[in-house]
């Protein structure tokens, strides 16, 4: 016979056994209760769990909207018109050639000027015109002068001035310049002068026409063909005689 110290032996052995046993047949879920007991005591585990309220959002500062003033565009000045561009004028130039309808008068113009005593060179058949004098469209006295006789050498042409003592007040004269522009004038006064009476041809401060000739009279002294008098044919501006 067993001794009861041995039975109790196999029996604890068979308790221990089958507890391990049992732990390994344990669903993997554990118990509530088992895991109570099992967690260690603690204040806070022990403390009802707190009711989280919601964290308010943070309150944004609302500032007022303050529209940027729109820049108003700049006004531009009203586009200026561009100044016109003035046509430059053509420069003045010398006259080529007269022309006298009342007369039949229509002659190239030979520039001419003093010789070495400073007498005025007077072109034989042709009308000279006065180099120290102005040009048309300049603003003073223009001078033209020719011979009023034939040349007995060459009677057969007539002087280019023969007829200028038949022109009448009001009669038109037309300068042609080296540019082709007719320069109109009008025929306002006749003077008988005196061979001294240069005055005539100097500047007069507005634009005339001065045509010299002699008058056709002559004398002879010393065996010397003299003129007593000088033909003065003034001419003016054709829109200076309209005013």
């Amino acid at each position: 016979m067993l001794s009861i110290r041995w039975m109790l032996m196999i029996l604890t052995g068979l308790f221990i056994a089958g507890c391990g046993a049992e732990q390994v047949q344990m669903p993997s879920v554990p118990d509530a209760r088992t895991e109570a007991l099992a967690a260690p005591l603690s204040v806070t585990s022990a403390l009802p769990r707190a009711t989280s309220l919601p964290t308010p959002a943070p309150t944004a500062t609302v500032l007022p909207t303050i529209l940027p003033t729109a820049t108003p565009a700049p006004t531009l000045p009203p586009t200026a018109r561009p100044s016109p561009i003035p046509t430059p004028r053509p420069a003045a130039a010398p006259p080529v050639r007269l022309v006298i309808d009342a007369i039949d008068l229509d002659r190239a113009l030979i520039p001419v000027g003093l010789d070495a005593d400073r007498v005025p060179i007077v072109p034989d058949h042709d009308v000279g015109w006065y180099t120290l004098g102005a040009l048309p469209g300049q603003g003073d006295n223009i001078v033209l002068w020719g011979h009023v006789l034939r040349f007995r050498k060459a009677p057969h042409i007539p002087a280019p001035f023969a007829r200028l003592k038949e022109l009448r007040l009001g009669a038109p004269v037309v300068l042609i310049d080296a540019n082709g522009k007719a320069h109109r004038y009008i025929v306002t006064r006749q003077v008988w002068a005196e061979p001294d009476e240069v005055h005539y041809m100097l500047p007069q401060g507005r634009e005339i026409v001065t045509m010299i000739s002699c008058i056709g009279d002559k004398v002879l002294a010393d065996g010397t063909v003299e003129m007593t008098h000088r033909l003065i044919t003034i001419a003016e501006p054709e829109e200076d005689v309209a005013r």
